[in-house]
Parts: C-alpha cells; sequence; structure tokens
C-alpha cells in the first residue's frame, strides 16, 4: 500500500501580529498511481479532512483553499500559476506576507508524486514551491518512500524539531517533513480511513498536540506528536515501523503556529483513564480525531454528532454526544457504555463502521406459466455486516385469463469486496414460498423450493445511502401441470440501501 501526502502547512499567531499574513492552501488527494499499482483507499478523503482542519483552525480563508482531489497534473499546475498571480497582487503592499501550504496524498515511488499515470518529480515540486514567492512555505510528504524527497537536501530522521517563527518578524524560508524513509512502506488503515500519519497529524491539530495547553499548537508539537504515534502505530504492524523524517531551511523568531485552538466553533473534552478514544463525526461517517492516555484531551471540533469509541483493559465501550456551537462538551465515562466486541469491531474496520444495511428494490423476473413473460416484482433484503441476508420477494402479472402471483423468503450468504466506494458480491440464496395463478372460477396454487446464485454490484451515494444493482438466477422446485419440475426463473433488481 503506497501513501504520499504532501502538505505546506504554516501558520502565525494571527491576532496580535503587526504585519498582514495570508495563508494559502493547494490541498491535493489522488488514490490512483502509475499502472500496476494498486488504487489507495484514503488519499482523497485525507485531502478533505486537512482541509476542514485548515479552514477550521487554521487561518484560511475559503477563497485561499483549493482542493483538488483526482484531479489532473495539468490541473496542479495551473493552479500554481493561479496561486502565484495571487501571490503577486499581494506584494502590492509591502508589509504583506504569505505563507502557502500545500497538501498532495496519493502514490509515489520515492522520486517523483504521482497522479494518475502522470508525474511531479521532488525536484519540480520544489522548484514549483519556490516559484510561487511566498515567505515561507511547508512540505509534508506521507508516503512509500517520501524520504527521497529529503535525500537531495539532506534531510533529518528523528523527532528532534526546532522552528521559532510569528507573524511579526521577517521570516522566510521552506520546511519539508516526509512520513517514511526512502525505504519505507507508508500505511493506511481501514480502522481510521487514513493514512497512520495524517491521521495522527490531523488529530494533534485538533488539539491533542496541544502539549503546552495554551490554545497553540505549534509546528514543533505537531510534528513530535505524529512522529511519535506514528511509530507506536506503525511497529506493531507486520510490514514494519514508519519513520517520519524533516528537513528545515527557516529564519526566524518566535513560535510557528499550525492551528488556533481559540477559532474552534465548539470543543469535546474526553474523559481520562482510556486508553485509546476515537471520535467520529456522525454526520459525514469519518473520524475526526484520536487521542491517547498521554495526550491532551481536548480537542477542537464543529458542533455536530459524534460517536465516542474508547478502549481499556480490553472492554470496548461507546457512546453518542451533541456538541453546541460556542460551548465546551464534557464527556463523562459515565456516558459511554460497555459494549460486546461484535457489535463494535469488524476485521479492519473502524468501529461501528460496518452495520446492517436495508435493501429496498423494484425489478423484474420470470413466470412460472408459459408465455407470460416478463413480471414486475419487488424486493426487501436485510443485509447483515457478516454476508448473511434475508429477503423477500414477490411479483404478479396478469396473463390471458388469469393472474399469477408469487412470493418467496429467502435466506442468503455473499462475499462482498470494495474499493473506493464500490463495492461488488456474488452468493447463494434458497428459501421456501409459493406461486398463485387465479381465474375468475378458480384458483390453483403451489408451494415451492428454491435455490440459485446472486451478483449485484453497489455505489455508496453518503455514509449512509447507496444504490445498488443486482441479479438472481434461482431454481425452483414445484408442481407444474400436476407434475413436479424445476423451473428457472431470472430476476434483475435495481434499488437503494440504507446503513441502519
Amino acid at each position: 500500500m503506497t501513501r504520499l501526502l504532501v502538505a505546506v502547512i504554516i501558520m502565525a499567531a494571527g491576532a496580535s501580529a503587526h504585519a498582514n499574513t495570508r495563508r494559502i492552501a493547494v490541498v491535493v488527494g489522488n488514490n490512483t498511481g502509475n499502472p500496476g499499482k494498486t488504487p489507495l483507499h484514503f488519499a482523497e478523503t485525507d485531502a478533505t479532512r486537512l482541509a476542514r482542519v485548515l479552514g477550521e483552525l487554521g487561518g484560511v480563508a475559503p477563497a485561499d483553499l483549493f482542493v483538488l482531489q483526482g484531479k489532473t497534473l495539468g490541473a496542479l499546475r495551473d493552479t500554481f500559476a493561479f496561486v502565484t498571480q495571487q501571490i503577486t497582487r499581494s506584494r502590492n503592499n509591502p508589509a504583506n506576507r504569505v505563507v502557502v501550504l500545500f497538501y498532495f496524498s496519493g502514490h509515489s515511488d520515492g522520486e517523483a508524486l504521482e497522479l494518475g499515470r502522470e508525474r511531479l518529480t521532488f525536484s519540480e515540486l520544489r522548484r514549483s514551491l519556490a516559484a510561487l514567492g511566498a515567505d515561507v512555505r511547508v512540505a509534508l510528504v506521507d508516503s512509500c518512500r517520501s524520504g527521497g524527497l529529503l535525500e537531495a537536501k539532506g534531510g533529518t530522521l528523528g523527532p528532534a524539531f526546532q522552528i521559532r517563527m510569528t507573524d511579526e518578524l521577517a521570516s522566510t524560508g521552506e520546511a519539508l517533513l516526509t512520513s517514511s524513509a526512502s525505504n519505507e512502506i507508508a500505511l493506511e488503515s481501514r480502522e481510521i480511513t487514513g493514512s497512520v500519519f495524517t491521521h495522527h497529524l490531523i488529530s494533534g491539530l485538533r488539539g491533542a498536540a496541544d502539549a503546552s495547553g495554551d490554545g497553540m499548537v505549534t509546528l514543533t508539537e505537531a510534528y513530535q506528536y505524529a512522529y511519535a504515534h506514528t511509530i507506536k502505530s506503525t511497529g506493531e504492524t507486520f510490514i514494519g515501523t514508519q519513520h517520519p523524517a524533516y528537513d528545515y531551511r527557516l529564519s526566524g523568531q518566535g513560535e510557528l503556529v499550525l492551528s488556533d485552538l481559540g477559532k474552534r466553533t465548539a470543543s469535546l473534552e474526553l474523559p481520562r483513564g482510556f486508553e485509546r478514544i476515537i471520535v467520529i463525526d456522525v454526520a459525514r461517517d469519518q473520524v475526526v480525531a484520536e487521542v491517547t492516555s498521554d495526550t491532551h484531551a481536548q480537542i477542537a471540533v464543529q458542533a455536530g454528532r459524534y460517536a465516542i469509541h474508547a478502549s481499556r483493559d480490553g472492554k470496548l465501550f461507546a457512546g453518542v454526544v451533541v456538541v453546541v456551537d460556542g460551548r465546551p462538551r464534557v464527556v463523562g465515562s459515565d456516558e459511554l457504555v460497555t459494549v460486546p466486541v461484535s457489535r463494535t469491531t469488524s476485521k479492519g474496520g473502524l468501529p461501528g463502521a460496518r452495520s446492517a444495511e436495508l435493501v429496498l428494490a423494484s425489478g423484474a423476473g420470470t413466470g412460472v406459466a408459459e408465455g407470460l413473460g416478463v413480471v414486475p416484482a419487488v424486493r426487501v433484503e436485510l443485509v447483515m455486516p457478516a454476508g448473511l441476508s434475508l429477503a423477500l420477494d414477490a411479483g404478479s402479472r396478469a396473463g390471458a385469463g388469469f393472474r399469477e402471483t408469487s412470493m418467496a423468503v429467502l435466506a442468503g450468504y455473499r462475499h462482498t469486496s470494495g474499493r473506493d466506494g464500490w463495492q461488488a458480491w456474488m452468493g447463494l440464496e434458497l428459501g421456501s414460498g409459493a406461486v398463485l395463478q387465479s381465474e375468475p372460477d378458480a384458483t390453483a396454487y403451489s408451494g415451492m423450493l428454491a435455490v440459485g446464485v446472486a451478483a449485484g454490484v453497489s455505489r455508496r451515494l453518503s455514509p449512509r445511502l447507496s444504490v445498488a444493482v443486482a441479479v438472481e438466477l434461482p431454481v425452483e422446485l414445484m408442481k407444474r401441470d400436476g407434475h413436479v419440475a424445476l423451473v428457472a426463473v431470472p430476476a434483475g433488481w435495481l434499488g437503494l440501501g440504507v446503513r441502519l
């Protein structure tokens, strides 16, 4: 699994600054790389999550926040050109300073960023950033072999990182940070639905890295937090430990602030005594932050509903809280109830991320009577996380002087695979039901047993809603024309799925 994340993240202290500092962010995420590489799952999602933090806490105005997801190299170069024009205009006032924030998440081969089939070499990236004309620029690279960005500049492995700078000083230069060494794999995690390093960086920017408790997360705090937690998280994997690294050329004094927690509209103060707490934005079905027993327990969030999943002594706890604008929400330990492991975890999944889904579909199948043709039908199906399903099918159509109506209850098991919001599945179904044929003066019916294969494809439209297409090929054993017969009754369905 290959990840590349480039971010230029520099904030200054803001309210007390004498100079006018403008922050411009270019946030890029691309799940696909060069031919032959498996697409990433969360590169574009990570870009969205970081963009949210920059807008909420980083002092980046909406007009200065450029988010490119799945775009081409040409689109990135066009954005660089536009940003250069904006910076040139800012220079009309000599007192203005400009900080550029650039973020890339995607594939890398250790020599270049990969945007689909196109490549942007590390050397061209550095030249492009330097050519923008900003006073300060910082690049953060989260990918396999991302340390290659530093090798030409003598990058250093390890947590020591001391930079001092504020808006009121004439600070200039660049800082380059990477999530891995030039020969290391960078990891994504289905549990946190993102890359490991970026996940910890964002958690830190939301307040987990505020070791001083002053409401400001500096570059030193954010880097050291992300470094330590990435080492800890990846050290437990079979692939091996992932080592963040850095290189910087900055001059100035004071504190370089990445996020100002005073800009938050609300906050969550999480309970102490848990080994690990994950916070999920319910509306977006997206991990917001993670804190551990050794980190700051207050994080900046927007108003909304948040699911809290915590662990302690091998037990899992969960709860949902509502956060209101302008008020800190203190979460008590008694608000988190113990939940069985089977209800909260899944292999490679976020606690609580997988749940049952109700599918409502319409479609058509083949009738039992000869010459009846296509029979309109409906289907209601409950699909469980483990792959088990329970469905009710019903169809009816009028023929020449009679009406045929059928109904069946089917249980099944399916194998599912998915990527980038798409899912494909195949499985077996079996069940029983009845076929009824009614005429004005008589009615005949037959019970039936059914077994068959089914397959389908779905596309997630939102965290709770998806659209699905499926086909079935069941064979039904029934009494037909006075004889026991096997009848094939293929069907097709189009429906909507709602995650419960």
